[in-house]
């Protein structure tokens, strides 16, 4: 079955502010499902992949980012990346973490309260552009809202959540970022994110809104929107294969694959970010290991 998840863009022209609203209920059931996440963790993991996907797709490019959040909470970080094309992944480091919080909204207990927010772009140049900026509330949405004015100088409002029903299930999740444009008015970003701050999304989620479009008009209720383009699919995707597992065991030395082989048995390697397992039989990690030794030895 097709993902339901959708991105969409638009323009407020007379205040000169742009808009993305990303639906992203299945990405954020199936990162759950494949990371065995708790509530709590689902909430802020949820968050997190939205913010990276609206990031990553506010260009016409083929940008791609990587979003790091490193707090002091029991969740550890959470590492999310994402392309133009409407793909992201992502992993936490501890997701079992926060049963105690059930369904709690708020994750800033979860995530903690002091830490950093790390931005890698890459815009297909030959340099990548970086940022870094400290955590200013442990919710995500604001710690990223405070990156994007401190490190790349855009007031933002950013809005994202997720519902979860009395099962643990969930329900819907999306984002909205509104950025002003060259010109806009900042007071008016900060007006909408007070207005976004009184739960309007999570809300309209609840109610069964899920069009990216009407969701769009519901959240940003200042004036008329001019869509742009078609609706962007998104989903949960991971770069992860066996050619690229094979090419990470590449990188071991000689003493370390024929310790490997010397088992008998299958390598396993996990992918951080889906957690798909891959077994690399006895045959292939011989392969391996004969590329490695045929290489040239480095002069040091």
């Amino acid at each position: 079955m097709d993902s339901a998840d959708r991105l969409v863009r638009a323009i407020d022209r007379d205040r000169n502010l742009r808009v993305a609203v990303a639906i992203t209920t299945d990405v954020v059931a199936d990162a759950a499902r494949r990371h065995e996440l708790s509530p709590a963790a689902t909430y802020a993991v949820g968050r997190a992949l939205t913010s990276g996907l609206l990031l990553a797709t506010l260009t016409k490019g083929e940008e791609r980012v990587t979003v790091q959040i490193m707090g002091d909470g029991p969740l550890g970080s959470i590492t999310v990346d994402a392309n133009g094309s409407g793909d992201v992944r992502g992993y936490v480091a501890h997701g079992e973490a926060g049963v105690e919080f059930g369904t709690e909204r708020r994750v800033a207990d979860l995530v903690g309260r002091r830490g950093v927010v790390n931005v890698l772009r890459d815009l297909g140049l030959k340099e990548l552009y970086q940022g870094q900026t400290a955590m200013v509330s442990g919710e995500i949405d604001d710690d990223i809202e405070a990156y994007l004015l401190s490190s790349e100088q855009v007031p933002s409002a950013l809005s994202c959540e997720v519902v979860l029903g009395e099962d643990g299930a969930i329900v819907a999740a999306a984002g909205v970022l509104v950025q002003a444009l060259p010109g806009g008015a900042p007071d008016v970003v900060r007006e909408v994110r007070d207005a976004m701050r009184t739960g309007i999304l999570y809300d309209a989620l609840k109610s069964g809104v899920t069009a990216p479009r009407l969701l769009a008009e519901r959240v940003y209720s200042l004036g008329p929107l001019e869509f742009i383009g078609e609706e962007r699919a998104v989903r949960f995707r991971c770069r992860c294969s066996p050619d690229r597992i094979g090419g990470l065991l590449s990188i071991l030395g000689i003493v370390d694959l024929d310790e490997m082989i010397a088992e008998n048995k299958p390598a396993e390697v996990v992918c951080n970010y889906c957690n798909t397992r891959y077994q690399i039989g006895r045959a292939e990690l011989e392969r391996i290991r004969a590329e490695v030794a045929g290489r040239p030895r480095e002069n040091n």
